[in-house]
């Protein structure tokens, strides 16, 4: 058996009650520069994260709000 990536999770919704049923993991096989991909993606989401931060922060300063 090859190697395989969790990328996500889904949920189906219960169309009697209309709430989650159990959430299932979603996996890609490990080739092609998936596992490259998954790395840049890591890093991607953590500079966005980043500047959002400094965003609010540079926010609160003005706002004159101490954090």
């Amino acid at each position: 058996m090859g190697k395989y990536i969790e990328v996500g999770v889904t949920a189906l919704r219960d169309p009697a009650t209309g709430g989650y049923l159990p959430a299932v993991p979603l996996y890609i096989k490990a080739e092609d520069g998936a596992e490259q991909a998954e790395q840049q993606l890591i890093n991607d989401l953590g500079h966005l994260f980043a500047h959002q931060m400094k965003a609010y922060l540079d926010g609160c300063q003005k706002a004159g709000v101490k954090i």
